[in-house]
């Protein structure tokens, strides 16, 4: 190397501290190519130094830097100085056999080699400049081939050709060395990609069970463990810690009937988070085999020599939440890398954990709240009713959906579905307040039409009702009827005894808080006919549309099992839908008429019918349905609920009687809408209504959409 580039390659000082293989071939370069071009020794040899002086500078100071001669009897002359000479010259010996000596010199490092006729050079730094012996080696023979440019042609070819050996061996060197350091930076890379993954697919794992295994699963083979195995510890729902493990490598029944680790001397740094334990042979470790019962492996244990272990510690709090543990039957198995591999794994584990661990609790929390917010159904003699309630598979927040069942006069029953959009406390307040609502005017008998809108009023003035939709339907068992009306919900599902399914309750009314009018239909819904009301997290997801997923439910729905195992069936079908994992809650109301154990009777009343055929008729109905006990009141009860309908309503009238098995209800439906009271006072309008009132153990009146009714219930069990 000669000319500028020359110069820009040596230009600035080379801290000695930071001086490898790339330097001494620059240096050295630049050495040979100063002093080939000099005219003459002593100018080569002044070249030199200056460059060695300036090359090494430490600390901005100048160093020195001397060239010897060293003629045949031993004697040296300086040819060359620069800088401050701190050294005590050239060495008086060199060691035998050696052609490029590096040895010290009182406060000097002093390196040469052989010139011609049998002479030698000699240079001398001080020994600050601390060059490696094989820098101070290289520097010697790069020099000498510059000197001898200006001597024998022999000699120079010599010299040439110890510089090529030189480059060629510092060459290989650095090539070693660049392909090492290349494999291990390789090899880093790749460890950080393989633990970022593991950490990524661990961190987004929330189930404590799949989220353990795949960590397992991941750091056995990380390993190259023959087994591998993790203990971990959960809180029970006392409060208590409690330790589970997970197996890879081996099946669990290879530990079957061992005991669990105890806290010994081997196992402590584990389970108390003092450290990591790497043991090329467990066996030989004065720790092991000193605990009984055991003294050891348990009998029947698989074989451990190579023992590596490393606990699980939240990075947070430092708890420690459980430790990995290695093993292989040979020895000398576990390297540092493995116990690197190990402890990343651990760490991504320990926050995977951490955050399952929370998700669980609140998670737990929310469904609990959730739960503890639905309703008990009721048994309602004749109908079979299955209600499901499943929280979101992701999120640990409760939702807003809801169902309910509500017993109503005359053994007559409401059946509720409803979904608060969001989640969270809030959208839950508002499911409470509306179920509560919807509750308390289903219990004042109004019609379906009418309770929609007075809870639709109420939402408009509930803080963060914005969303809300409700499907309300009443079963009336004496006609054998469903009435119902809809406030945005998803439209109910009629499934037939044949199996053909029919939606009803399509548009009918706009969601509560926002509608207005809701209008009401009746179907007929006779014995062996099902209901399905259900919440959009059902049939939607992300993955599917609703219009796919109503499809889905309905060739679902005509399948469905009409007979025993139909809850079984219920969850068999929920768990196709979703697929197991569902992105909202899933609300499930299921209802089939059975009609067992239901009497129903009626009669027109004509204004010409006297009350002496209604005695008998009330009486030959309770002698054939054998309740004898009930009759005189029955009869007394149905004949003032006809003379008051015949006194102030208008025809035509009916009288009807349902016996459900433990109620029996008498009614009168007319068509006229004036209700019927109780007065303010404590008093009752009519004089015969406070006879029924005395006879029957409660009765009521309620609007048709042609009039009204008016009931009272006698109580037969």
């Amino acid at each position: 190397m000669t000319g500028p580039r020359a110069e820009n390659a040596a230009a600035g000082p080379t801290s000695p501290a930071a001086f490898g293989l790339s330097d001494t071939v620059r240096v050295a370069a630049v050495l040979r190519a100063e002093a080939e071009n000099a005219p003459d020794f002593a100018a080569a040899a002044r070249a030199v130094v200056r460059r060695l002086r300036d090359g090494f500078a430490a600390g901005g100071r100048p160093m020195s830097a001397e060239l010897y001669t060293v003629d045949e009897g031993g004697s040296p002359v300086l040819v060359a100085a620069a800088g401050d000479p701190r050294t005590g010259g050239a060495p008086a010996t060199a060691p035998p056999g050696e052609r490029f000596p590096v040895v010290p010199s009182p406060g000097a490092l002093a390196f040469g080699g052989p010139l011609a006729g049998g002479r030698a050079f000699w240079i001398v730094l001080p020994s600050s400049a601390a060059l490696p012996a094989e820098t101070a080696r290289s520097i010697a023979v790069s020099v000498r081939a510059g000197l001898l440019a200006h001597g024998p042609a022999e000699d120079r070819a010599e010299a040439l050709q110890d510089y090529a050996e030189l480059l060629e061996h510092t060459s290989r060197v650095e090539g070693a060395a660049l392909e090492d350091a290349a494999g291990r930076a390789g090899a880093e890379l790749e460890l950080g990609d393989s633990l970022q993954a593991i950490g990524q697919r661990l961190t987004a794992q929330l189930d404590i069970d799949t989220l353990v295994q795949d960590a397992t699963d991941a750091a056995t083979r990380g390993t190259g463990a023959g087994f591998g195995a993790f203990f971990y510890n959960l809180i029970d729902e006392f409060g208590e810690s409690y330790t589970l493990y997970t197996l890879s490598g081996v099946p669990k029944e290879a530990f079957d009937g061992f005991p669990m680790p105890r806290n010994t001397a081997v196992f402590a740094p584990t389970f108390n988070g003092s450290g990591i334990v790497r043991s090329d042979d467990i066996t030989q470790d004065p720790r092991y085999g000193r605990n009984e019962p055991h003294h050891g492996m348990p009998e029947g244990h698989l074989p451990v020599r190579s023992y590596l272990a490393v606990p699980v510690i939240t990075p947070i709090t430092r708890e420690v939440l459980g430790g990995f543990f290695f093993a292989h039957p040979e020895p000398g198995r576990f390297t540092a890398r493995h116990e690197q591999v190990a402890a990343g794994i651990a760490s991504y584990t320990a926050i995977a954990l951490d955050n399952a661990r929370m998700f669980a609790r609140h998670r737990s929390m929310a469904t609990e709240l959730a739960r503890s917010m639905l309703p008990v159904v009721p048994d309602i003699p004749g109908l079979r009713i299955v209600s499901r309630y499943l929280p979101a598979s992701a999120g640990a927040e409760v939702g807003g959906d809801w169902f309910d069942v509500i017993e109503l006069p005359g053994g007559r029953t409401a059946f509720v579905i409803g979904d608060v959009v969001g989640r969270g406390v809030p959208a839950a307040a508002v499911m409470g307040q509306m179920r509560t609502a919807i509750r308390s005017y289903a219990l004042l008998d109004l019609p379906p039409s009418d309770v929609l809108h007075n809870v639709s009023q109420l939402a408009r003035s509930t803080p963060g009702a914005k969303f809300i939709t409700c499907l309300y339907a009443v079963h009336d068992p004496i006609d054998d009827t469903l009435t119902y009306a809809n406030a945005g919900h998803l439209p109910a599902v009629l499934i037939a005894a044949d199996g053909s399914t029919r939606q009803i309750a399509e548009a009918l009314g706009m969601p509560l808080g926002v509608g207005e009018q809701y209008p009401q239909e009746q179907t007929p819904f006779p014995p062996g006919m099902r209901l399905v009301l259900y919440t959009d997290g059902l049939v939607e997801s992300r993955e599917r549309e609703l219009g796919v997923g109503i499809d889905a439910l309905l060739a679902e729905l005509t399948a469905l099992p009409g007979a025993g195992g139909v809850g079984a069936a219920c969850d068999e079908l929920i768990g196709r839908l979703t697929g197991g994992r569902h992105d909202d809650d899933v609300a499930l109301l299921y209802v089939e008429h059975q009609g067992a154990n239901r009497r129903v009777a009626s009669m027109a009343l004509l204004p010409e019918v006297p009350l002496d055929a209604v005695h008998e008729f009330v009486a030959g109905r309770m002698a054939r349905w054998g309740l004898a006990e009930v009759a005189d009141r029955a009869v007394k009860v149905a004949s003032e609920l006809v003379t008051n309908a015949m006194r102030h309503a208008s025809a035509p009238l009916t009288l009807r009687l349902f016996h459900d098995g433990a109620r029996l209800t008498v009614d009168v439906a007319d068509r006229t809408g004036a209700l019927p009271h109780i007065l303010a006072s404590g008093g009752i309008e009519h004089d015969g209504l406070r006879m029924i009132d005395a006879a029957a153990a409660r009765w009521g009146t309620r609007t048709t959409p042609n009039g009204k009714v008016v009931w009272a219930e006698l109580t037969t069990r």
